[in-house]
């Protein structure tokens, strides 16, 4: 697949923010969000590292962005009076800030297993208006025997 890294995209769209290769996280955020191609979806980041299952969570990413290639994209919102961004863990799932002209969405929920955060999903309508979906981990992490950080909690490369 080649294409611009700047996509025009049209609202409805759902948001995501950094995902980290928690893969049963992302089955959850599909859940929360709605699953392809009913739901629109842009990812702004860090699709891979420190989660378990980066390979198997940037491959479904791709198969998806493959299959309904219309429906995806992976870069960044412009055009709306909102600046959305991700790269920075916020408890929340989401923050608004500077007087919410700017909102930081957070899609890795309990990060690397061991933060306890709050993931969101922002979800942008047809007049531009927003809501955002707040959710924790997936049940399947705790499940997941070949996982054993997510059951732990202390990930040995975490520093």
């Amino acid at each position: 697949m080649e294409e611009s890294n700047v996509q025009p995209v049209e609202a409805p769209v759902t948001v995501c923010g950094d995902i980290h290769g928690q893969f049963w996280d992302v089955h959850e955020l599909l859940r929360q969000g709605g699953m392809v191609p009913g739901t629109k979806y842009i990812f702004m980041g860090d699709f891979v590292d420190r989660g378990y299952y980066s390979l198997e969570t940037f491959s479904l990413l791709m198969a998806l962005k493959a299959r309904y290639a219309p429906r995806q994209a992976f870069n960044h919102i412009n055009g709306l009076s909102l600046i959305a961004r991700a790269h920075q863990l916020v408890q929340e799932g989401y923050k608004h800030m500077f007087d919410n002209q700017l909102v930081t969405v957070w899609s890795a929920p309990n990060y690397c297993y061991r933060c306890g955060n709050s993931a969101s999903i922002m979800q942008v309508k047809e007049d531009g208006t927003t809501d955002f979906k707040v959710y924790m981990a997936a049940e399947e992490n705790e499940r997941d025997s070949k996982n054993e950080a997510a059951r732990r909690g202390l990930p040995s490369y975490f520093v």
